[in-house]
């Protein structure tokens, strides 16, 4: 395990790599769902000590599927919350669909640049070569992402986004 954890290799890794930097706590899952639900610790919470963040997943009578699940949701939660340096350059000739391999990194440095523009949408759009109308329907398309850039633009005094029209 490497000492200085960074963004960036974090969510290049296998889930496997990834899952040596974390803690696994195996839980019984909550709510309804018969007895098996009640007696089998399928239920996955994952655990990033060094940038405290966690993920949990109860979705599936599968251990392994939870923590899979767990993982995804974890680099979400990086991609999220930790920043970096945005690139001195926009590496990203295309925005990647959702259920890409590369969707978590390029999430992550679009997330990036907004926080080094602080959140104005035109001087970001514009590094990342795009039209501003559609950094807000790339951003729309993310529940999680739109509430993330909504929060930081209210927390400077700027508007929120409105959805973009169909």
């Amino acid at each position: 395990m490497c000492c200085q954890l960074t963004r960036d290799p974090l969510l290049k890794e296998s889930d496997d790599e990834l899952l040596d930097h974390c803690r696994v706590d195996r839980l019984r899952g909550s709510g309804r769902g018969g007895q098996k639900r009640n007696v089998t610790e399928s239920a996955v919470r994952v655990t990033l000590p060094a940038f405290d963040l966690a993920a949990y997943s109860d979705t599936s009578r599968s251990q392994h599927q939870n923590r899979h699940d767990a993982l995804s949701l974890l680099r979400r939660r990086i991609a999220l919350h930790i920043r970096s340096a945005a690139p001195s350059h926009w590496e990203w000739d295309h925005s990647p669909g959702k259920n890409s391999d590369d969707y978590i990194l390029w999430l992550a440095h679009l997330l990036d640049v907004l926080h080094d523009f602080d959140y104005a949408l035109g001087a970001a759009a514009s590094f990342c070569n795009l039209s501003t109308g559609r950094l807000v329907k790339l951003l729309f398309r993310d529940s999680d992402a739109w509430a993330h850039v909504n929060d930081n633009r209210k927390a400077r005094g700027l508007r929120p986004l409105k959805p973009p029209r169909s």
